[in-house]
């Protein structure tokens, strides 16, 4: 099986997109950027091509959104800890607030969608949080790396590091402890497992219903310790998806390298057996085929039968690598040009979106120019 990508389209956002939301129409999508809640509304062929338009702000940069839209809530987490809660439907909108940044950003102000809720739900940044198939809870996941001994290993975070809380109410329901930083977090297909990564290359799953912890474990392949200009721990697991029957859990990132600077580790996923005891690594990366870059992003084909892995490129032929479930064998490749921050599938599995960024250009005639990036591919199949 091969699998050959074709591009579509791409849209430009004024600042990079860190995450987004596609509704299962694929006529509109809400993207997380570095300077806000975006909403790009796709475009009749016969009409203007659309731009994305701002809805709403938090108090740093937007780390994730999810979308529910049996309800028309839309849930956002960032940088600053915040959770917050939108209803799309009926909502209230204010003129968007102007800022420093907007003066010389010389953007078209948006309509802003005020949210029903917005609390603090973590001491520091909010890395990742995801939504649970169900659509009943939300998952966030925190914590600050500070040297916690001589070997510049993590100190404990004083509070932490995995929140699960009520999608409709930001409601606590289960608070975990993992070893900071906790990088990335997914839900089972079925919401009965959460699972999560850190920088250490540390995983652990949960059961939801009970919080009770069912598998911890450490692969060291994510993780590097610099011995050349920077003396300190960098890498670990970036991205975490459990496989379409929940039997399996995959980890991705960047491999071992000497010089944090250089982020030229290999292009990494591993799937591990995580009911087993001890957890098993069962398949990986096959090394040929892999480049330098740090991973950032999988997602599944609808069918189950492949999955897309993404992120930077630093060396090699493709920033974007589709895998074969069965045999994890490369089939699909693209080099997009830009920072891949989230990949996913629509529902029928024939469009890949893929969202991120591109440099960050400094002011240009009183204003920044546009670098994050949204872009369509058709998924063919051979």
């Amino acid at each position: 099986m091969k699998i050959e990508l074709n591009k579509i389209d791409r849209y430009a956002f004024s600042s990079g997109v860190l995450d987004f939301a596609v509704m299962a129409d694929g006529l509109r999508l809400y993207a997380a950027c570095m300077n806000g809640i975006y909403e790009l509304q796709f475009e009749d062929s016969a009409k203007e091509k659309a731009k994305p338009k701002r809805i709403g702000r938090q108090g740093s940069y937007v780390s994730s959104v999810a979308l529910i839209e049996s309800t028309q809530t839309l849930l956002t987490a960032a940088y600053d800890g915040s959770f917050q809660i939108r209803d799309l439907a009926g909502s209230m909108a204010v003129p968007a607030t102007v800022d420093v940044n907007d003066n010389i950003e010389s953007k078209p102000q948006s309509a802003a969608i005020l949210p029903r809720l917005s609390e603090r739900i973590h001491s520091f940044w909010s890395w990742d949080m995801a939504l649970s198939p169900d659509q009943r809870l939300v998952a966030s996941v925190s914590g600050q790396y500070l040297a916690g001994a001589e070997d510049y290993a993590p100190l404990a975070s004083h509070e932490p590091t995995v929140k699960i809380i009520e999608a409709a109410t930001g409601k606590l329901v289960h608070a975990f402890d993992m070893l900071p930083s906790v990088q990335c977090v997914a839900f089972d297909v079925s919401s009965r497992y959460v699972a999560a990564g850190n920088l250490m290359g540390d995983l652990a799953v949960w059961e939801v219903e009970s919080g009770r912890q069912l598998a911890q474990w450490r692969s060291k392949a994510f993780t590097s310790w610099g011995i050349i200009k920077s003396h300190c721990y960098i890498g670990g697991v970036f991205a975490i998806s459990f496989s379409p029957d929940s039997e399996s859990l995959y980890a991705a990132g960047m491999g071992d390298m000497k010089d944090p600077m250089a982020g030229n580790g290999r292009q990494l996923w591993q799937r591990f057996d995580w009911r087993k005891s001890p957890v098993e690594m069962k398949q990986e990366t096959v090394a040929s085929q892999a480049g330098e870059g740090l991973m950032e992003t999988l997602a599944w084909h609808p069918s189950g039968n492949h999955f897309a892995m993404a992120g930077r490129l630093r060396g090699g032929r493709w920033n974007l690598g589709i895998f074969d479930a069965a045999t994890g064998q490369l089939i699909g490749e693209a080099k997009t040009g830009m920072r891949i921050t989230t990949a996913k599938y629509s529902p029928d599995g024939e469009i890949l979106y893929l969202g991120g960024m591109q440099g960050q250009p400094g002011p240009k005639e009183n204003r920044f120019p546009d670098f994050g990036y949204l872009e369509r591919y058709r998924v063919n199949v051979g």
